[in-house]
């Protein structure tokens, strides 16, 4: 197939309730961005971008709140998008967090017995353009801040997906981290190879592949690219890797120094926990570190379809960008919204490897028939 170099995002995060309260947002700090690939796609000419989105407001305004359904919002970074949106226009918006695979059979289901609860759904490209191909999303070709001078965007959000179902919200690495108080500056693994080691054996926190899909589309390109050979997932299975359901129990394992190593997630998981010093950092590999897209989508036949577009259209815009990326503590797709991470947090891959839409029907094949997953838990 045709393929599209897409920047996705995967994030594995399980549900997590929302504070009562958001914490202060610190300050927007320019930070170093990876170069990001871009698409030779034309955005359609429309009508008045302004007219277009007083029409979008006036009519999501009548249907009064959105139901989202998301990875990503979690914590003060739900709280600071709640507010912000309902400051902005007047509009309650419900989050529920979970795992997107959870979320595309649950609104597979929704649809099935016709009770939709679902407008928006945010997550890995991996499960928002497995829910496109079911016939399950809409085109937002149409979104007024698509209409902008496409100069304004760091990774065009319609990358994507060439039919405008599935837009990348924001841009992540999947990169290592360790506890700097288990792992002195000396004996940190600069490579992918030196996690064979055996002084790091029963001491690498892994993402469980049999409930994420994350170590297949990280995997899939680097050995793609030639950076590693498939031989390499038996040699890293054999070094009894410490499974976890998700990037948040990881890091708070990591945290509490129960191990010194884990592979891998987006810095926004780790943010905040390093802003109230935990003993976390990220370290870079020299073949390089992949690179995705968190991406968005509306609903099918959604309660409030108007809602969850003009929540779409609001997360593209300077304001969403900027507020998410304050309270998340990640990187933009639009070169006016300025990424805020920690110092710590901040280090951009010397090298990216980017997944294409080739990697994600193969990754799918893969987490199906579960190859890898034999390798990564056998080491055989």
């Amino acid at each position: 197939m045709k393929k599209l170099c897409i920047v996705l995002f995967v994030l594995s995060i399980v549900a997590v309730a929302c504070a009562p309260q958001a914490a202060p947002l610190p300050k927007p700090a320019a930070q170093p961005q990876a170069t990001l690939p871009s698409a030779s796609v034309t955005v359609a000419p429309g009508s008045s971008s302004d007219q277009a989105l007083a029409k979008l407001i006036e009519s999501a305004k009548k249907e009064g709140s959105v139901n989202l359904y998301s990875y990503n919002f979690i914590g003060d970074t739900a709280l600071a998008m709640q507010r912000a949106f309902k400051e902005r226009y007047g509009i309650n918006v419900d989050v529920i967090t979970g795992r997107g695979a959870e979320f595309t059979e649950r609104i597979r289901t929704e649809a099935r017995i016709g009770n939709r609860v679902g407008d928006f759904f945010e997550g890995s490209a991996a499960h928002v353009v497995n829910l496109k191909n079911l016939g399950l999303t809409v085109s937002l070709k149409d979104l007024p801040v698509l209409q902008e001078n496409k100069d304004i965007w760091r990774l065009d959000p319609w990358f994507v997906d060439p039919d405008y179902n599935v837009l990348a919200a924001y841009p992540i690495f999947m990169q290592p981290f360790i506890n700097t108080k288990l792992i002195k500056p000396e004996d940190e693994p600069k490579s992918w190879f030196d996690l064979l080691q055996p002084k790091w054996k029963g001491k690498i926190v892994f993402n469980d592949p049999l409930v994420s899909s994350t170590p297949h589309l990280v995997f899939q390109p680097l050995i793609k690219a030639g950076v590693l050979r498939e031989d390499y997932i038996a040699k890293l299975g054999a070094q009894d890797l410490i499974f976890v359901t998700g990037a948040p129990e990881a890091m708070e394992r990591l945290a509490r120094g129960e191990a010194p190593i884990f592979l891998w997630t987006q810095a926004g998981v780790a943010s905040n926990m390093v802003r109230e010093g935990a003993p976390i950092k990220i370290i870079d590999f020299k073949e390089g570190i992949v690179g995705q897209a968190v991406t968005e989508a509306v609903v099918k036949d959604s309660p409030h379809p108007n809602a969850a577009k003009l929540f779409a259209n609001w997360w593209l815009t300077k304001e969403g960008q900027t507020i998410f990326a304050k309270a998340r503590g990640t990187s933009t797709i639009r070169k006016d919204a300025p990424a805020d991470l920690p110092p710590a947090l901040d280090v951009t891959p010397a090298k990216t490897i980017w997944v294409t839409a080739e990697d994600i029907d193969i990754q799918g094949k893969m987490f199906r028939d579960k190859v890898w997953v034999s390798l990564l838990k056998k080491g055989k």
